[in-house]
């Protein structure tokens, strides 16, 4: 998958909703291929993880649901995650559902909040505008460029689309 929706999703308020109830739940994140706060949401009866769901729901269709987890992401100055995929390696998902799934984002901040911070795919810088959905195949190399300055907010989220066989 290589495009991107440019709709507007979320609102300057539910923006910021998701920062301040998030910010405190960070969790920082340092190895040799990223720098960042994260936390994943879980919980399918939280309101960020119905909330992502219907979203999803509302711009991709009844077929498309949110699947595993809701990433809040904190990239502050002198944070990164180089390039990387996300492949079978990267997820706990089943040999079942891999093929049937993609991720998706949103960014939080506005462009203006931060310097450095690209979003990139495929050695592609993504044009960044608060409130827009963007997704990605998995197996799409990606990554965030060094924060010079300022803060970055984004969620991320594995959607799964529902055109898995059945199985007898």
């Amino acid at each position: 998958m290589e495009s991107y929706k440019t709709s507007l999703l979320l609102s300057e308020d539910e923006c910021n909703k998701i920062k301040k109830f998030y910010n405190s739940k960070l969790i920082q994140q340092e190895s040799k291929i990223r720098k960042q706060r994260n936390y994943h949401e879980t919980d399918e009866n939280s309101w960020l993880y119905k909330f992502t769901d219907n979203l999803i729901k509302a711009n991709l269709g009844e077929d498309y649901s949110l699947l595993n987890r809701v990433t809040v992401l904190r990239y502050d100055t002198g944070d990164y995650f180089k390039k990387h995929t996300d492949g079978p390696s990267n997820t706990a998902l089943s040999k079942i559902k891999l093929p049937y799934h993609f991720y998706g984002g949103v960014e939080l901040s506005e462009n203006e909040e931060f310097e450095g911070g690209e979003f990139f795919i495929k050695n592609k810088n993504i044009d960044y505008k608060k409130g827009r959905l963007f997704t990605h195949g998995f197996e799409s190399p990606h990554g965030v460029t060094e924060v010079i300055t300022g803060t970055r907010w984004s969620i991320h989220f594995l959607i799964f689309h529902d055109s898995s066989p059945t199985l007898i």
